[in-house]
């Protein structure tokens, strides 16, 4: 008797956290993103590297739509957000933003307490005194400041060092319950224990975040670094993951860069 054919069907992919096909941007005349295509996973860092003035910052400024208000940007092609496009699908900017969270290189605390900067993007929101107290300390804990701070959550965010500034306003970013955290050269500004400090910080969120970070620094998106995306002049010269991309399989002009940082492109 012949036995029937058993036909596996496998588990369809996951949808990527992030997906640009054939996008580019341009400042009045100025194309600064050429038909990129690229794919973020989920659950991940992925480092955007690549000298000043390949499209780095305006790539990420693009996810949530930063740049939207900037005289003469445009945008063309297709960036969505876990299936839903960017650009149509968000009507609400705020829906978008509170999606997709961003830090900036320099950190911008707000003249008031360290607890009111935390709250700051939820201060719409109806909540308790309790429900206030409760979301403080957990973004605070999950930007591994509350030890730091948590005796003084009334004293003035401006008097804060540089790297506890940052960390306050990765809180801030995460007090809205986002689901992608952009970070634009966050370590750029502090000295280099704050900037381990938040390495470390990162490889600790990307268990419930999606990150997206530009650096920089070569050997700093070596140790943070899930996947890895080169960029000159507008447009991706290669991207793969961290040990692809930091290895002799790399392609030459990748390899330049991150090795020798020096752009051949």
């Amino acid at each position: 008797m012949t036995q029937p054919q058993l036909h596996l069907v496998g588990a369809p992919a996951p949808i990527p956290a992030i997906e640009l096909r054939n996008f580019s941007a341009c400042y009045g005349d100025l194309r600064v993103l050429k038909d990129v295509s690229l794919s973020v996973p989920a659950r991940s860092v992925t480092c955007l590297l690549g000298p000043s003035g390949s499209g780095k910052s305006t790539l990420i400024r693009s996810l949530n739509r930063i740049n939207d208000a900037l005289p003469g940007f445009t945008t063309n092609g297709q960036v969505d957000i876990h299936g839903e496009c960017c650009m149509t699908d968000f009507n609400d900017i705020t829906r978008l933003r509170a999606k997709v969270g961003m830090v900036f290189q320099t950190p911008c605390v707000f003249p008031c307490s360290i607890a009111q900067n935390v709250l700051f993007g939820v201060r719409n929101r109806k909540l308790s005194k309790i429900e206030k107290s409760a979301l403080v300390e957990k973004s605070l804990r999950s930007a591994a400041l509350w030890q730091d701070v948590s005796d003084r959550l009334d004293a003035p965010a401006g008097a804060l060092s540089v790297g506890q500034q940052q960390r306050l306003c990765i809180a801030r970013a995460l007090a809205v319950t986002p689901d992608i955290l952009l970070l634009d050269e966050p370590t750029a500004s502090v000295d280099p224990v704050s900037a381990r400090n938040i390495e470390a910080l990162i490889s600790e969120l990307k268990k419930d975040y999606t990150i997206v970070m530009v650096t920089h620094d070569v050997r700093q998106a070596g140790r943070v670094a899930d996947h890895a995306i080169f960029l000159c002049d507008g447009e991706i010269i290669e991207q793969g993951t961290r040990d692809h991309m930091f290895s002799k399989a790399a392609l030459p002009k990748t390899r330049t860069y991150l090795l020798e940082e020096f752009c051949d492109c």
